[in-house]
């Protein structure tokens, strides 16, 4: 048997710059956005990768 490691909570990265100074904008018909706070880019694609469990 596999023992799975803790996940912390994803952190999202902007594709341009890599900052995680990410937020969400609800954009109903046209699908997710995200906006970088970083670099102003907007767009549907973003970077999703692990945070390190707390406690680590």
């Amino acid at each position: 048997m596999r023992h799975r490691r803790p996940r912390g909570k994803p952190i999202l990265r902007c594709p341009t710059c890599g900052s995680d100074r990410i937020i969400y904008e609800a954009a109903l018909i046209t699908g997710q956005r995200y906006h970088c706070l970083a670099c102003d880019y907007v767009g549907s694609f973003v970077v999703e990768e692990d945070a390190p469990p707390e406690g680590s």
